[in-house]
């Protein structure tokens, strides 16, 4: 793999210095990027694993057996697909190595993921004209290298399990410099917006925060990642343009009074942007002719996308100074700013001017006077680029590598999402679609379409090779379904809070315990004979007994999303504060007619609210959480603080989480999480089984190698040897981003696993139990002699004193007598 990328990748020229770092093995190596690239991927398997296994590394008969297109969900057992002389050579080499030796190397199975910091603006063209070396920075990365998780984390984990995962994961880190003409177009296109914007108003500008359009910066930041044909890696875009400088602006009287212009001097037009690109560029003239004491004018990016029918009553989205792209980019403006946004009265993850290392918190106490380009107009450059690094970091944690929301993801070849649309609107009436989910005149639910849309057809967007997804529904009238009503008053709940309206008023407010809802609903599907199942249109419903049986291997599986639809006008939420909330099992999600409603969120002092008519997004991120164990976009599991910790830092980039977005488009994050996590499930499915095979015989003393006969070991090793090369080739596949072909192996190891298993067990016929004493031990000719002297002297010892009793009695008996 490493010599085929190599190939692929030669003849690409950027200079670069990259750093990788092996235990306490350290080496900083100038070279180019293709070398970079390769010695990444060479260098991968040999970290997972300590030995190498027995295997040329050029291709053979033997590596050309496993074929993942042909076969892409491995149902077929490539081993009986090598040839006799492959199998009695390179696979028949037995590394000497015990079963505890064995399984340690299997536990040490880890992928490395691939990061490129992209700097732009950082090479004295940026703000406060900021020059950083590559070098110099890249050695900040080693305390993220050391400090970082070492396992993959599961938030939710189950009853006595343990959070981390026997799943080791490492970052390789490069820095690179962007080209210069990158910063120059962000510089100008954000300047040219800010000034069309303002107009002849620039007063107005430098005391609020404009807010610019995020398609402006990301269109430089795609155009510059595609070019760079960078697919395997992941990109983050460390942005640090020029500030944006105006001269306020000046009196129309002073200028039009007596002596008070120059009639002669034409009057200098502010540029006009225009997105899309020609036509639309910004006069580089005007940009360079800024006044040097101008004020500096403050912005943010609108994250809301073009809508004509959008309400101007409605409150904007909140700003942003980040965004993560479709394609496996994320790019963080440092000069832009600050922003402001978290929980409003209490609790973690809040958003502030200190949570971006903005250079305006290093500077050097002075005015502009003491500025000089390229003498670094701050203090603690160093403190200033750890900063950038702990941020680059925390980055990697939320998007680049998350945790997972819980653990195993079930994979299935046919995947059923079926929306159970349950309304009290009486002109509803229960309806059942077809297999492809159509049916005349049932009505249409707007959340269903976008989250059909956003999967694509048959799940393109998110499903793996080999997977099908399909889409059902039903419409269920409440008052058709009595067991739903049941289910339905059983889980209401109500609550009193005091609220100050002219006076002190006590209110009472309803909500729906979502535990005790899908513990209702549960009871009722599992009991066939009620047929709720049917009732409620689901095809193909698995009881929840059955869920835990061959999770990673199953053929179907049916997700219900179950959505009650209420026409009520009051506000009725889930556990109070939610639209949708994700179970194991199923999606539960409510609307109603109640409109707007604020949450316990601000932005910008102004509060967050949520349409209670639409669930879109959060039957969207349950959805994402029931089917693939994606974890939110600001919730991380620390395994150094054992609790989960909260960063709404990317909640409001493009997400279907959290409560400032207002997106529900996939991003690179989402998909690749997704699919990384049903590889891990499978991948850990196969080590466990194999974890529980070789320690079968621990508990009565022996150890395998004990067991199994000369034949049967034979066939073990030939069937390790395969095994460990699977699991390396998932581990390189991984770090390639290639999730398909990852999941090919990992699933492939179950006919591996399988064979050991049955070896195993052909062995135990040869080894019987005995019933005896726990501490009986096997004689030995010195414990028979220690006993037979101890018996000796004991018959010596009452010899004598028996003689010396009878000798006494006599003695006595002759005094007597005289």
């Amino acid at each position: 793999i490493g010599s085929r990328v190599c190939r692929e990748r030669r003849g690409e020229a950027m200079d670069e210095v990259a750093f990788h770092q092996t235990g306490s093995r350290r080496a900083v190596l100038p070279s180019r990027h293709s070398a970079g690239v390769c010695l990444f991927f060479l260098l991968s398997a040999p970290l997972v694993f300590g030995q190498e296994l027995p295997l040329g590394d050029g291709p053979s008969s033997a590596s050309l057996s496993f074929n993942p297109a042909s076969d892409p969900l491995a149902d077929v057992d490539t081993y009986k697909l090598l040839t006799q002389a492959d199998i009695e050579g390179q696979w028949s080499v037995d590394d000497g190595r015990n079963v505890t030796e064995k399984m340690k190397e299997l536990l040490s199975f880890g992928s490395i993921t691939h990061v490129d910091v992209k700097l732009v603006g950082f090479d004295g063209d940026g703000n406060y004209g900021l020059s950083v070396d590559e070098a110099d920075f890249l050695r900040y990365f080693e305390t993220i290298l050391e400090e970082h998780e070492k396992e993959a984390m599961v938030i939710n984990s189950k009853t006595g399990s343990s959070h981390k995962l026997p799943i080791r994961k490492r970052f390789f880190f490069r820095v690179i410099k962007a080209k210069k003409s990158v910063n120059e177009d962000i510089t100008n296109r954000i300047r040219s917006w800010i000034v069309t914007e303002s107009g002849d108003n620039t007063d107005e500008a430098i005391r609020s925060t404009s807010r610019v359009p995020v398609q402006i910066v990301d269109e430089v930041i795609r155009k510059d990642y595609l070019q760079g044909d960078l697919s395997q890696t992941h990109t983050i875009y460390v942005l640090n343009p020029n500030r944006v400088t105006l001269k306020p602006s000046q009196n129309k009287d002073e200028g039009a009074g007596a002596g008070g212009g120059d009639p002669d001097k034409k009057e200098k037009k502010n540029p006009t942007f225009k997105e899309g690109g020609g036509g639309g560029e910004p006069d580089t003239a005007w940009i360079n002719d800024e006044d040097e004491f101008g004020a500096t004018a403050s912005y943010v990016y609108d994250p809301a996308e073009k809508d004509p029918n959008r309400d101007p009553a409605k409150p904007p989205a909140c700003g942003t100074t980040t965004w993560a792209g479709r394609e496996r980019y994320l790019w963080i403006d440092l000069t832009a700013g600050p922003v402001l946004y978290g929980p409003h009265t209490s609790g973690d993850g809040l958003v502030s001017e200190f949570s971006l290392p903005r250079l305006d918190n290093f500077q050097v106490d002075g005015g502009m006077d003491d500025y000089e380009p390229g003498t670094h107009h701050f203090a603690f450059v160093q403190e200033f680029l750890a900063e950038v690094v702990a941020l680059v970091g925390k980055t990697c944690d939320l998007m680049v590598e998350p945790s997972l929301h819980h653990f195993p993801v079930p994979f299935v070849k046919t995947l059923r999402l079926h929306l159970v649309h349950i309304t009290n609107d009486p002109a509803a009436r229960t309806q059942y679609a077809d297999s492809f989910g159509y049916i005349a005149g049932m009505p249409k639910v707007g959340a269903w379409d976008t989250i059909k849309q956003e999967l694509g057809h048959r799940g393109v967007s998110i499903a793996m090779q080999g997977q099908t997804i399909l889409y059902n529904r039903s419409v269920v009238q409440m008052d058709d379904c009595k067991l739903c009503l049941a289910a339905y008053a059983n889980s209401l709940r109500s609550y009193t809070s005091t609220v100050l309206r002219g006076q002190l008023k006590t209110q009472v407010h309803e909500y729906i315990d979502s535990k005790e809802l899908h513990y209702q609903l549960l009871t009722l599907l599992n009991k066939q004979e009620l047929g709720l199942a049917e009732q409620l249109g689901i095809y193909g419903w698995t009881p929840s007994q059955m869920l835990e049986e061959n999770a990673a291997f199953r053929e179907d599986w049916t997700i219900p999303v179950i959505l009650f639809d209420l026409q009520d006008t009051s506000l009725l939420l889930l556990d109070r504060f939610h639209q949708a909330v994700s179970f194991p099992e199923m999606v539960l999600a409510v609307q109603s007619k109640a409109g707007a409603a604020t949450v316990d969120f601000s932005c910008e002092d102004e509060m967050v609210t949520l349409d209670a008519s639409d669930a879109t997004r959060a039957m969207f991120a349950a959805l994402l959480q029931t089917g693939w164990g994606v974890a939110a976009t600001h919730e991380h599991f620390s395994g150094k603080k054992n609790k989960i910790e909260v960063n709404y830092l990317w909640s409001v980039a493009p997400t279907p989480f959290g409560p400032f977005s207002s997106s529900a488009r996939l991003t690179f994050s989402l998909i690749d999480a997704a699919r990384r996590n049903i590889v891990f499930s499978s991948l850990n499915a196969s080590i466990a089984q194999v974890s529980s095979i070789l320690g079968q015989y621990d508990k009565f003393g022996k150890h395998m190698e004990d067991v199994l006969l000369p034949g049967e070991h034979i066939h073990f090793v030939r069937r390790w040897n395969v095994l460990k090369f699977k699991i390396r080739r998932t581990s390189t596949y991984l770090s390639l981003l290639n999730f398909n072909t990852a999941l090919f192996y990992a699933r492939s190891l179950r006919h591996d696993v399988r064979a050991i298993r049955n070896a195993v067990l052909r062995a135990g016929q040869f080894v019987h139990s005995y019933v005896g004493c726990v501490h009986d031990e096997q004689p030995s000719v010195l414990r028979f002699l220690i006993y037979l002297f101890s018996g000796a002297a004991l018959l010596i010892m009452a010899y004598v004193l028996v003689h010396n009793l009878l000798h006494l009695r006599k003695k006595a008996d002759f005094k007597k007598k005289m």
